[in-house]
């Protein structure tokens, strides 16, 4: 009498191969909430040396949008992101970020205020991602983590504001600014003050 081996169980690749998707999924949507959720160094303010020239500069939108395009183009040059700063009636961040690998445009409206100091300080008023509700604090954090800002630049996701440490670009050694008015009615009026160290 022959006997019959009990035929071995297949295994179900199309199931494991999609749990291991779900997980993928999951763990990368976690590692990219908890890495935009916290909370990026703000850089202290510099001294402002008395042993100063001090010079005040005037200027409309169109060149305050030529110099943040020079400046965020210079700190862009090596790397694939892309993302923009502008002043119209608002200033704004203008980019796109990946959600679960897909490309999401975004534009982040912002109210600058000039601080005591000479910094600035942008509040975020509304954002725009596609269709997706996406809290702006999510997307702040996400731009702190991935996007090359320049070191005078600090996020803070909880309070929602960008601040513009002009005052700390050189220094206290080196060409530095302090802000002084900001009006955006019409074709803008920025005021700057240009704090030359004397030798």
């Amino acid at each position: 009498m022959q006997r019959h081996s009990a035929p071995k169980p297949t295994r179900n690749w199309w199931k494991w191969g999609f749990i291991a998707l779900v997980a993928v999924l999951l763990v990368t949507t976690v590692t990219v909430g908890v890495k935009a959720l916290m909370p990026t160094q703000v850089p202290s303010t510099a001294k402002v040396t008395k042993n100063t020239t001090n010079i005040n500069v005037s200027l409309n939108k169109k060149q305050v949008n030529a110099l943040a395009d020079y400046y965020v183009n210079k700190s862009l040059q090596n790397s694939a992101v892309k993302y923009r700063f502008q002043v119209t009636d608002h200033a704004l961040i203008s980019g796109s970020t990946k959600v679960l690998g897909a490309n999401v445009n975004f534009v982040l409206l912002l109210k600058p205020t000039v601080l005591s100091s000479g910094d600035v300080q942008l509040k975020a008023e509304k954002l725009s991602v596609g269709a997706l509700p996406v809290p702006i604090s999510f997307v702040m954090g996400y731009i702190a983590k991935n996007y090359p800002l320049p070191n005078w630049v600090a996020m803070d996701t909880k309070q929602e504001t960008i601040t513009l440490h002009l005052t700390a670009i050189g220094n206290g050694k080196k060409l530095s600014f302090a802000a002084k008015k900001i009006d955006l009615s019409g074709a803008g009026k920025f005021v700057f003050q240009a704090r030359i160290p004397k030798d």
